[in-house]
């Protein structure tokens, strides 16, 4: 059984689960949504990682019927597609934290409802990383 995440004053890993459970917890963030602010405490402290981050995208409260309401019409995108943009783009621009989060990942419960999200983190680091932006104005 894997060990539960115990250091609730710093966020689970910085890509995705950036919120320490403390501070969603004392309302540091008072822009947070229930019922997602409390699931993603509940899910990062059952090792439901999957969940946490379905829960982190959810609970600011832009998302309606798995959409991400952005201001722009056009930008609007699910969730899922969200995520592996932002998986790809983590993958390339943060290497060091992306391998970190998938370490903690590994670990995650048999039990999560959202194993898909997991799944696409971990094909984001078997695909090709992106073009960074750098690169492309040498």
């Amino acid at each position: 059984m894997p060990v539960p995440f115990t250091n609730e004053s710093s966020p689970p890993e910085q890509l995705f689960l950036e919120y320490a459970i403390q501070d969603v917890l004392t309302g540091r963030w008072p822009h947070l949504v229930e019922p997602w602010a409390t699931m993603y405490v509940d899910s990062i402290r059952e090792q439901r990682y999957g969940d946490a981050i379905w829960a982190r995208y959810h609970m600011e409260g832009n998302v309606k019927g798995g959409i991400i309401m952005y201001p722009y019409e056009g930008d609007r995108k699910p969730v899922l597609d969200e995520i592996k943009i932002d998986a790809m783009e983590a993958k390339t621009n943060e290497p060091r934290f992306f391998a970190e989060a998938l370490e903690l990942y590994a670990k995650a419960s048999a039990t999560d409802g959202h194993p898909e999200v997991i799944e696409i983190l971990f094909e984001a680091d078997k695909a090709e990383p992106l073009a960074r932006d750098d690169e492309e104005e040498e």
